[in-house]
């Protein structure tokens, strides 16, 4: 229990430091209904690429829905000690749990202060999908990277990476679709990574 609230307590603060144009007051969404969002490890997400994932997002809804990029926002790495299997780190922004118990529980969500000036987006047709392959090198919050040598659990090597996505509209926005709950994945299974290889955040 007190694991769980510390790493509930880590995950509060990254939300709320990811950057600075992260409102300070907290903002949360909950899971969507009817929207899922997959990923897969692709040991090379294209050719010369290097590794990566392959994403999916299913729309059962009866609405087009349209996601504010990068999708997904952030991934979030867990190490098998034993047979459990504990979070190890988080990277990016948007879609930290509240509740490190609740993985269908409310997700904390990327606010941004002021509108993007020139905002992407990922457009999904109401009952349609979209599927697409990212390289690791293209984007930093999917980097394969379950944390720093200091905090290694011992005995760790097997780890599983969450994706989510979690954003809330700036009320300049002008896109009406945005989506305005979360997504998260469920654990992708990774190659074995050796303990205190990794980078530091």
């Amino acid at each position: 229990m007190l694991r769980s609230t510390f790493v509930a307590l880590l995950l509060m603060i990254g939300a709320g430091s990811v950057s600075a144009g992260v409102e300070h007051r907290p903002a949360t969404v909950m899971p969507c209904a009817g929207i899922t969002l997959t990923a897969s490890y692709l040991a090379e997400a294209a050719p010369g690429a290097g590794p990566g994932f392959l994403f999916r997002i299913d729309n059962k809804t009866a609405h087009q829905i349209w996601l504010e990029r990068p999708v997904p926002s952030s991934a979030h790495w867990y190490a098998q000690v034993g047979n459990r299997w504990l979070w190890r780190s988080s990277a990016g922004r948007g879609g930290a749990l509240v509740d490190a118990e609740r993985p269908k529980g409310p997700m904390f969500a990327y606010r941004p202060a002021t509108a993007p000036r020139d905002p992407q987006y990922l457009m999904v047709p109401a009952h349609g999908s979209q599927q697409w392959a990212e390289a690791m090198r293209d984007h930093p919050a999917i980097a394969y990277d379950p944390g720093c040598p200091m905090c290694d659990y011992p005995g760790e090597s097997q780890y599983q990476a969450v994706f989510a996505y979690a954003y809330l509209p700036n009320a300049d926005e002008q896109e009406p679709d945005l989506l305005r709950c979360g997504l998260r994945s469920a654990p992708v299974p990774m190659p074995p990574h050796p303990p205190g290889k990794a980078d530091s955040h």
